[in-house]
């Protein structure tokens, strides 16, 4: 059947007119235009995901065991190096902290590696092994673990971080020589009061190599002794600074059978090197052992003017010149404006004594006139105003070394 529709067209029967069937099939808004809602949402979040992700303000939380504190950086350069950490050196650690938290792995590794060459303290190198165990790369991050404990046996936060990775290997070094260790890229560490058992082996070429972290300040006299356990080995030991230059000629011991010591006065707080060999080609078994004599006296650091030891007029002092490096200064202030007398007394018969003057703005006003010969006392009289600080630097003569005595009257 058909009906006749408007204009007179026919249709079938029961088919809805053009308008009304478009009528009756619209679709609400949303639906049709569903799409645009993700749209605008990804919109307007994008610049904040874009911000969080590589903005340099990133909120992203430090890696768990990470130091990011500048202040706490600080402060252990100050314990471990006796100075205060340099501006620009605080600022490559930061943004090494900086590229962390945006996510940036390997760059914050490769920053704080260059940092830590400035800043060889601890956290830093805490924080290089977080960085490398975030980068599983296991080697790197013991190494870096290492390098903490060895200026820091204690360090508590090394330690738990340590506890979370998946090696068997200790960071302690082992009371054993491990081989290979034939050049000081493949060195093993030695601490402190620390021996290691080691041997030259009879082929030929035999080297060992070890390495060791000088203690933190004040500085201080530091012995490295091979003491030989073989009749036939004649050791020689050679030293090297972290650039690897010899610091030390060779030193040999004085046949097959001796033992070899040397002891010297570094900067705190520094890596060296320390290689062992057979002289001759000589081989066997022998122990290794880095030792601080604890020369200094009790009132250092104050090799510098700035880190001077403060004294009261009519205090004795009791100290010493450790090496030809070593000098001591001290401050003090007169209640009276006028003559103070300066005492020093060597108490050695072979140290050659030196006094030096400062005002109060440090500049210096002179020294004492040069003792005759070694042992001899200087006695020299300063003028001064009342209250002011003054200052007088100890040191010696042709590299001798000895105690003495100050009083400042």
């Amino acid at each position: 059947m058909s009906e006749t529709g408007r204009g007179g067209v026919l249709r079938p029967a029961g088919e809805d007119a053009p308008g009304r069937s478009r009528r009756h099939r619209r679709r609400p808004f949303l639906v049709r235009y569903w799409w645009l809602v993700p749209l605008v949402v990804v919109l307007v979040a994008a610049p904040w995901v874009w911000q969080w992700m590589f903005g340099p303000q990133s909120r992203r939380e430090p890696l768990a065991g990470y130091i990011a504190d500048t202040n706490q950086i600080e402060a252990e350069y100050r314990t471990f190096m006796g100075k205060p950490l340099d501006p620009a050196a605080a600022a490559q650690f930061d943004r090494a902290t900086e590229l962390m938290r945006q996510g940036n792995y390997g760059s914050a590794a490769i920053t704080l590696e260059n940092a830590a060459k400035q800043i060889p303290v601890p956290a830093v190198f805490n924080d290089l092994g977080v960085l490398y165990g975030k980068l599983r790369d296991g080697p790197h991050a013991l190494r870096a673990f290492r390098d903490a404990l060895a200026r820091d046996h204690d360090y508590a936060l090394v330690r738990a971080n340590l506890k979370k990775m998946d090696r068997n290997e200790s960071a302690d070094p082992g009371t054993t020589e491990l081989e290979p260790n034939n050049d000081n890229s493949q060195a093993n560490a030695v601490w402190l009061e620390r021996p290691v058992q080691a041997a030259i082996s009879p082929s030929m070429g035999d080297i060992d190599s070890f390495w060791f972290i000088t203690p933190r300040p004040p500085r201080d006299r530091i012995s490295i002794s091979v003491v030989n356990q073989s009749s036939t080995f004649i050791p020689r030991l050679r030293i090297y600074d972290q650039n690897e230059n010899l610091v030390t000629g060779l030193k040999e011991a004085s046949g097959a059978g001796g033992s070899v010591r040397f002891d010297f006065s570094p900067p705190p707080n520094t890596l060296y090197y320390v290689q062992v060999d057979g002289v001759s080609a000589t081989s066997g078994a022998y122990a290794i052992s880095v030792s601080a004599l604890h020369a200094y006296d009790v009132y250092e650091p104050n090799d510098t003017i700035l880190t001077a030891t403060r004294i009261v007029p009519g205090q004795s002092i009791e100290a010493n010149i450790m090496d030809g490096d070593d000098t001591d200064f001290y401050s003090f202030a007169s209640p009276t404006a006028g003559t103070v007398n300066i005492d020093l007394v060597p108490h050695s018969d072979t140290l050659l004594i030196g006094l030096g003057m400062f005002a109060p703005d440090l500049h210096n006003i002179g020294f004492a006139p040069d003792p005759k010969s070694p042992g001899d006392a200087i006695h020299q009289q300063m003028q001064v105003e009342a209250n002011q600080r003054y200052y007088v630097q100890v040191f010696s003569k042709n590299d001798t070394t000895g105690p003495y005595s100050l009083v400042v009257r």
